[in-house]
């Protein structure tokens, strides 16, 4: 079953790819990253999937993104009905060929039969649960990328995930009047900020999204299908802040943890907050923390102060484990998080 899965994915780049299989890559180096807000156990909210490149990696061909198991989604939206927003960057050959270009632009439904064609030679059948297009703007010219997407139903692709997002890109190294990429594009990043499209789990756990992508053969508009290789993101939930105060005299003792997948993460950076009323809180100090995610601090409160602590985590490297056997592991990320504690009082005790 694990060798199937892996030759069906790379099957769908392309016969021709295969027989220059050969022709392996230099240098192909994908990174996916994953955010949600908020970070809570059956959270909606938002979504942002990054998918990035070296700006001197070979040109993308085809990307297709395991949403994992456990996640549940709103895949089929009437077409016209806006997803969300994308932001890219992306080399134009015939405008910036060493500068990368800023975008912006949506994520739209729209109606799968109308693609039947560009998806079967994207991905060899014709139709989909849902088609989301990408529609970007550059230079006064609109990028359009049909994204096919369904809810995984073959039992080899089961323990990737629960949704699978196919794109395929346009070759920079031709003309475009012989198909190539308008304005000789080459995507360096995608972040797509999905607004109310999933839902996370509803268990604590580390959920890992797969993203499984070719390049084209530099100079040529054929997949190099020995450079298919995968990126992974984890996803740990739920992020959990807590805070407490014990006041001695005028000294409050504030201690707290910070939890993600409900184990205690050290090493973060930990932000206090402080101020007369719940709504006017100002910083005031920071530490980091220790194992078991335990933090403390010690302030004067002269008069009733309510107080607040807040962890804002970057994207940090992982382990690449799981994935689609037999396809090399470019890179892993453990998700971003934002996470804030409830807020506490403390007021100095008289003798």
């Amino acid at each position: 079953m694990k060798t199937g899965l892996r030759a069906a994915l790379v099957a769908t780049v392309g016969a021709a790819a295969l027989a220059l299989a050969g022709s392996a890559l230099a240098a192909y180096t994908p990174h996916l990253t994953i955010s949600h807000t908020p970070l809570t156990l059956s959270g909606g909210g938002t979504t942002d999937l990054t998918i990035s490149f070296d700006q001197a990696d070979d040109a993308t061909a085809r990307a297709t993104i395991y949403v994992p198991q456990g996640y549940t989604g709103t895949l089929g939206a009437a077409a016209g009905t806006q997803l969300g927003t994308i932001d890219a960057s992306i080399l134009a050959s015939q405008i910036s060929p060493t500068q990368p270009l800023p975008l912006k632009g949506t994520i739209q439904a729209d109606d799968p039969a109308k693609y039947a064609d560009a998806s079967t030679r994207c991905t060899g059948v014709p139709m989909h649960e849902a088609v989301w297009l990408l529609r970007l703007q550059a230079a006064g010219t609109e990028l359009a990328v049909p994204g096919y997407v369904d809810t995984v139903t073959a039992a080899a692709e089961a323990p990737l995930g629960k949704f699978k997002l196919q794109f395929c890109l346009p070759s920079p190294y031709i003309p475009q009047s012989a198909g190539g990429a308008t304005l000789g594009a080459k995507l360096v990043s995608a972040t797509l900020h999905f607004a109310n499209v999933f839902t996370l789990p509803s268990q604590n756990g580390s959920y890992g999204w797969t993203a499984v992508t070719t390049p084209y053969t530099v100079g040529t508009a054929v997949p190099n299908a020995a450079g298919t290789v995968q990126a992974r993101a984890f996803v740990q939930l739920p992020a959990q802040l807590t805070l407490k105060a014990r006041v001695k005299k005028k000294t409050a003792t504030l201690s707290g943890a910070l939890r993600l997948n409900l184990a205690g993460l050290a090493g973060m950076k930990v932000s206090l907050l402080s101020g007369s009323s719940r709504t006017k809180l100002k910083a005031a100090g920071s530490a980091t923390t220790r194992a078991g995610g335990a933090f403390s601090f010690r302030k004067t409160v002269r008069k009733a102060t309510y107080f607040r602590a807040k962890v804002t985590a970057p994207v940090r490297a992982a382990s690449c484990t799981g994935g689609v056997p037999g396809i090399p592991c470019a890179s892993a990320t453990a998700n971003a998080f934002t996470v804030q504690s409830a807020i506490v009082k403390a007021a100095p005790k008289r003798r």
